[in-house]
């Protein structure tokens, strides 16, 4: 697995690249994101069946560790999973984060800024010039944060229940 210290990653934080056998890890932080903004909610097993259908080596991955934490069983404490879309206005292809997660006791120190810079060379070196993602509306401090970013509004997302 490829480690780096990013640049601008604060010490003791280093990003690694992750790979398809990553599966549990990331199953767990995509769990660990939606129990923190729907507390409510206790079951989210159809999860796994979005891992499984969508994690490959074309959706690449990314974990910050600590830096003593070199070993193959570390428990990171961020994670960006990116995949690939269509802009639906242009046709062009863009990056899309899938998901962006720091676990609350390592916020506010730029983690979640590193992963989206991060995401910016992934998209570049895919011959891409745009970066997309979608966030939920009741997650205010990512919204501030991708505001901070100069992320803009697009679309919106919208249900209605027909039951």
């Amino acid at each position: 697995m490829e480690t780096k210290q990013g640049t601008d990653l604060p010490s003791p934080y280093q990003l690694q690249r992750g790979s398809t056998l990553d599966h549990a890890k990331l199953l767990k932080f995509m769990q660990l994101t939606y129990q923190e903004l729907f507390p409510e909610q206790s079951d989210f097993s159809h999860l796994k069946k979005t891992v499984s259908q969508y994690f490959s080596a074309k959706t690449p991955l990314w974990w910050i560790i600590l830096e003593e934490d070199k070993l193959p069983s570390v428990s990171p404490v961020a994670c960006l999973w990116m995949g690939t879309g269509i802009d639906q206005v242009t046709g062009d292809r863009y990056g899309h984060i899938f998901l962006i997660y720091v676990m609350p006791q390592h916020r506010r120190r730029g983690l979640a800024t590193q992963l989206i810079n991060q995401a910016k060379t992934w998209v570049i070196s895919q011959g891409n010039h745009q970066l997309g993602l979608q966030v939920f509306d009741i997650n205010q401090p990512a919204l501030n944060l991708y505001d901070n970013l100069g992320f803009k509004t697009q679309s919106r997302f919208m249900f209605k229940s027909v039951q």
